[in-house]
């Protein structure tokens, strides 16, 4: 039996038991919230379940992970927890604010878990609730773990959402790819989970349209997994979340940043409402955007 196999297994017979795990600082900002068909577990329980032959309870199909870089590998509790979340054998996912996901800090947290969610800013509990979202609310076509599993095996993942009139999907996705996190490159993405949510008059055609602007977003090779939900409360609106995996990334630079061509410090020049940073050693300039 494939992974795939075994973690559809498990999903099915756990009821697609999720745990949300906050370490660091995050532990404290995570500790009593409550989640829509999860609980939270911190990193002491993860290691008490995982240590205790004589549990009670069904080990979870999965585990949502928040944290910062700096905190893998730094810190006995931090250390344990994430041994015993790969100690559980569940499909571990770890949401990271991205302007932290630097270099051989994102390398750390990629070697401790299966796969790696880049939230924008600070907004890690906000991510964990999308992405739970996504592949837990039933629909017309259903998302699961296993989807998640496929498509963040593709590598670092960012997620984005957005929301348009219903008449408006390529707006919509406009939206959503806008709000993927600072520094992050879609273009050449090589997996997307796409979930699509409508009012009750929207036509699933909807759907389709979505999945339409969403390629011409993306390579034409891209694994493109899609889902659908109708929400009564959605009047006239159609919202989409979008997961894309095989991202690069890369922070925004600042004024004082090498130059990514010579080295020497940016410069930054403010033309009316616009700032541009510029290298006044080479000419490199223009780069305040997102790039690869």
């Amino acid at each position: 039996m494939s992974h795939r196999d075994d973690l559809r297994e498990a999903a099915d017979a756990l009821g697609g038991s999720v745990v949300v795990c906050g370490l660091g600082a995050h532990a404290d900002r995570l500790a009593g919230a409550e989640f829509r068909d999860a609980r939270y577990a911190s990193g002491a329980e993860l290691l008490a379940e995982a240590s205790s032959a004589s549990s009670t309870g069904p080990a979870p199909a999965a585990v949502v992970v928040a944290l910062d870089p700096e905190t893998v590998g730094e810190g006995a509790e931090a250390t344990d927890a994430l041994r015993a979340i790969d100690a559980l054998d569940a499909f571990a996912v770890a949401v990271v604010p991205a302007a932290a996901a630097e270099g051989d800090a994102l390398a750390a947290v990629r070697e401790s878990v299966d796969a790696v969610l880049l939230a924008e800013g600070d907004a890690v509990e906000a991510a964990i609730r999308a992405f739970l979202a996504t592949v837990q609310e039933p629909g017309f076509v259903n998302l699961d773990l296993t989807d998640a599993e496929t498509v963040l095996s593709a590598g670092v993942a960012a997620l984005g959402t957005g929301a348009a009139d219903r008449d408006d999907p390529s707006v919509a996705v406009a939206s959503a790819f806008d709000r993927l996190p600072d520094g992050v490159d879609a273009a050449e993405a090589s997996a997307v989970l796409v979930d699509v949510v409508v009012d009750p008059a929207t036509s699933i055609a909807a759907a389709t349209d979505v999945i339409a602007a969403v390629r011409e977003r993306i390579g034409a090779d891209a694994n493109v997994i899609w889902g659908g939900a109708v929400d009564e409360a959605a009047a006239d609106e159609l919202a989409v979340r979008l997961v894309v995996a095989g991202v690069r990334h890369a922070p925004p630079l600042s004024a004082g940043d090498p130059c990514p061509r010579c080295g020497e410090p940016l410069a930054s020049y403010r033309f009316g409402a616009r700032e541009t940073l510029s290298c006044d050693a080479c000419g490199y300039s223009d780069i305040a955007m997102r790039r690869g």
